[in-house]
């Protein structure tokens, strides 16, 4: 009777029944085999959800009634948790309703994946990659997610710009609130922008450079500790950068002709998970950045629930002085250019690259 086909089985109403009834048998299912696999039970009804949302995808008769989802891009660049922030908005979205296509890359404009994105073809620029990425996830009415570092008008970006803003791309901006994480982030992990200021090097616990950099993140796990050497005279240069990033990428999102993209902060969207009194603000985050993608009403419910199973799920934040080698150095800058704020003793203030 559910998937079967009767007398009403073209009545609105009937099919509402239909999926309702579906979406609870789906759900028992699934509650039956988490005992098995150890899932919460926030993951078993976003699974059930994702599983209706399939469903009804594949077996309306009039497939004009799916509609074509915009592309969905987030604009955040490294050492500010892009990682985790992807994984959750993937889970959200689908809880929400809206199918994605399982693109096992999130940095879908950088060619450098190029390899690993299925639609490219040997001699592509990165536009018809994209372009060709998105024709097809639009055909099959499916939403395709993924991140960007940043927007720009140079001629190398102007066609990727113009087919992302033909499509309606949604987009929403994510950042670091406390750029001296981010700053003590991209030293441990080697990052060096082009034709930037030094901004230091990483060390053991004796103060002996190492060269471990992105896979310290590995190795930390293993005993392996890295701190960050911060250049104290290029100091308040890179944090400017990290601190004016998001409002100019929201600029220039605008004067390209984007839409008007919200910006939230890595440290509220993953606040409940060291403290249950931040649900609040983390829930208050993960709506403005859904909408921002384009979901106009987010299940509440749904949401809330995705967040309340992950409260506790880390520790807070661990002092500066557990990630920077140069502790007083470090201290005295920050007070000489009033950005003493930054400095996290025993309190949290931000989260972990």
């Amino acid at each position: 009777l559910v998937f079967g086909r009767g007398p009403n089985s073209g009545n609105r109403t009937y099919q509402t029944y239909q999926m309702l009834f579906a979406m609870a048998l789906a759900a028992n299912i699934l509650a039956a085999t988490c005992t098995i696999h150890g899932q919460s039970s926030a993951m078993v009804l976003l699974q059930a959800s994702a599983f209706m949302n399939s469903v009804s995808l594949h077996q309306s008769e009039n497939t004009s009634e799916a509609q074509a989802i915009p592309p969905m891009m987030i604009m955040q660049r490294g050492c500010t948790c892009s990682s985790t922030v992807m994984q959750y908005a993937r889970a959200l979205l689908q809880s929400t309703g809206v199918p994605l296509y399982n693109l096992q890359v999130k940095e879908l404009l950088r060619p450098v994946h190029a390899d690993q994105i299925p639609w490219y073809k040997p001699g592509d620029e990165a536009a018809d990659t994209v372009e060709r990425g998105i024709n097809e996830t639009v055909e099959a009415k499916l939403g395709l997610l993924f991140n960007n570092f940043k927007v720009s008008e140079t001629e190398s970006q102007k066609r990727m710009n113009s087919i992302l803003i033909a499509h309606g791309t949604r987009t929403v901006i994510v950042h670091r609130e406390n750029v001296l994480d981010t700053l003590v982030c991209d030293v441990r992990d080697c990052f060096k922008g082009n034709n930037e200021p030094d901004r230091g090097y990483p060390v053991d616990l004796k103060g002996k450079k190492n060269d471990l950099c992105f896979l310290r993140r590995g190795a930390d796990g293993g005993g392996v500790k890295t701190k960050a050497v911060i250049n104290t005279e290029n100091m308040d240069f890179h944090l400017r950068e990290a601190e004016e990033w998001p409002t100019q990428q929201q600029k220039m999102l605008s004067q390209l002709g984007y839409n008007n993209a919200s910006i939230v902060t890595v440290e509220d969207l993953l606040a409940h998970e060291y403290s249950k009194e931040k649900l609040h603000t983390s829930y208050t985050a993960w709506m403005t950045l859904l909408r921002s993608l384009g979901v106009e009403n987010p299940k509440r419910r749904a949401v809330m629930l995705f967040l309340e199973e992950r409260v506790g799920s880390y520790s807070a934040p661990e002092p500066h002085s557990s990630s920077i080698w140069n502790v007083d150095p470090v201290l005295d800058a920050l007070r000489s250019v009033n950005k003493e704020h930054l400095w996290r003793g025993d309190q949290p203030a931000s989260l972990e690259g």
